[in-house]
């Protein structure tokens, strides 16, 4: 089990905010090859590396040599030796901080937009049906009649979307600099759960999937971990909370403990049973399948580019001939700088892939692989790349009201499939009167919003179409059936539509 922080995450963040960029990083680290210790070093004036630097290697596990990934500790200013290096063109990144995908409020405060209005002209759809040509819901169209927005603009009110429009141009492309109001949702500052207490589901809203005798699928959730007993806070077990316990009995391996409370103020933690949470969906939705929480995410919801690298090697024992886990399911992202992709991840990532990559010449496909890959693409409104989710070998995931694309969701040609997002009700903690601020409503279940929860469904709905194959083939020829195949219906910038049946 990696060793996660157990405080607000104010003093091993820090964020980088212009016109032109948005991102948030560990202070006083970059990640570089072992190659570039020395010139590091000389920059800073120090004439022995261990004269105020930390060297560690990402990968501890590999032999030693130049080419190795390291985080650099003790840097002053990292950004500025980050953009010296590169105009010497040498490889190097801050350490990103990644965070996880729950949203704050979907509804904050009585109008949920709160600005001007996005459609400032007259009605958005001026035509008639807004989906000209071939009907984009197979079956009867939605919208059967002429405009769905008969009257006048159907946003009369405030503007959802602060600021100008996000579809300036009428298309899905939404040209948002990450300096707009939406990217700050997701790194304001820490903050209370998000996570509502709920009922638990109802026999109608149970899947009602049965495990499939002599077939399986190993799922590796990196998250805040899980918490199985799920009572906790002096919490006496009840009803709800023993359906939550036998539910999530169904699918836990061995998974490292979900803290509701790692600072001990006796509050719940802004992203504490992210992981238990997460579990409970793939419980539900994909039965018979062996589900390994990894904490990798603080309770607080932060997490990094080196410590998500390290342990999926750690996971993957690269030696055996089969994978450690079919599918990995990550609920957490964020912005990098100069876009680039995280340079950890993205090792990390193409090694387990490369070690169990076809044999054969196959498809170009790049999901259509033995380990599949499935990321929430983020909750800021944006288009901009997030990271893991933009990975071309990485299935990213936005999210889906009851009525389309949700309010919050990320989109663009990087986000290949979207799930429900909202209010969506799964395992959380039984928490008793030793929790404080109403912590002891929580009784076994939660609802909860964002794409966190959009990414475990479709990632469910792969390890449950692969066990309807008898296992038969790769993962990924099920994601690639699920997401790729025609005639699926698709959101442009936000892809195939992945529901619960």
């Amino acid at each position: 089990m990696a060793e996660m922080p157990v405080s607000p995450w104010d003093d091993r963040v820090q964020f980088r905010s212009s016109d032109a960029e948005s991102f948030a990083y560990r202070p006083n680290q970059v990640i570089v090859r072992r190659s570039t210790v020395g010139l590091i070093a000389d920059r800073l004036g120090l004439d022995d590396v261990k004269g105020g630097l930390l060297v560690e290697p990402v990968f501890p596990g590999d032999e030693p040599s130049d080419d190795d990934l390291v985080v650099v500790r003790g840097v002053p200013d990292p950004i500025a030796l980050v953009n010296e290096l590169r105009r010497e063109d040498v490889e190097a990144q801050p350490n990103h901080v990644l965070f996880v995908h729950p949203i704050a409020n979907p509804n904050p405060g009585a109008n949920p937009y709160p600005g001007a209005n996005p459609y400032p002209g007259a009605n958005p759809y001026p035509g008639a049906n807004p989906y000209p040509g071939a009907n984009p819901y197979p079956g009867a169209n939605p919208y059967p009649g002429a405009n769905p927005y008969p009257g006048a603009n159907p946003y009369p009110g405030a503007n959802p979307y602060p600021g100008a429009n996000p579809y300036p141009n009428g298309s899905s492309s939404c040209g948002c600099r990450p300096s707009c109001g939406w990217w700050t949702g997701q790194v304001e500052g820490p903050r209370f759960t998000s996570a509502a207490p709920s009922v638990a589901l109802s026999h109608d809203e149970r899947s009602h999937r049965k495990a499939i005798d002599g077939t399986s699928c190993k799922v590796l959730v990196l998250d805040t971990g899980a918490w199985p007993d799920i009572v906790c806070a002096g919490a006496a077990m009840n009803p709800a909370a023993q359906a939550a316990k036998d539910l999530l009995a169904t699918c836990l391996m061995a998974s490292d403990p979900d803290t509701w409370d790692g600072d001990g103020n006796r509050v719940l933690d802004p992203a504490a049973g992210h992981g238990t949470f997460i579990a409970g969906i793939f419980a539900n939705l994909a039965p018979g399948a062996k589900v390994d929480c990894e904490r990798a995410i603080s309770s607080y919801g932060d997490t990094d580019d080196a410590t998500i690298a390290r342990i999926l090697l750690d996971k993957f024992d690269l030696d055996e001939r089969e994978p450690s886990y079919d599918i990995v399911t990550m609920s957490f992202g964020g912005f990098c700088d100069e876009n680039d992709p995280p340079v950890a991840i993205a090792h990390a990532i193409a090694r387990i892939q490369a070690r169990y990559a076809r044999p054969e010449p196959g498809s170009d496909d790049l999901i259509q692989q033995r380990v599949v890959f499935v990321a929430s693409a983020g909750n800021d409104g944006v288009c901009r790349p997030t990271w893991p989710a933009s990975f071309e070998n990485v299935i990213g995931v936005g999210a889906l009201d009851a009525n389309g694309p949700a309010w919050f969701t990320n989109h663009g040609p990087w986000v290949n499939a979207c799930a429900p997002g909202v209010d969506i009700v799964s395992t959380f903690f039984d928490l008793g009167p030793d929790a404080r601020l109403d912590g002891d409503h929580f009784d076994g279940w939660a609802k909860w919003s964002g794409t966190s929860f959009s990414g475990p469904i479709v990632a469910a709905q792969i390890a449950w179409e692969w066990m309807c194959r008898g296992n038969q083939g790769r993962p990924g020829d099920a994601a690639t059936w699920l997401i790729d195949r025609p005639g699926h219906y698709r959101f442009p910038g936000l892809g195939t539509v992945v529901n619960f049946g």
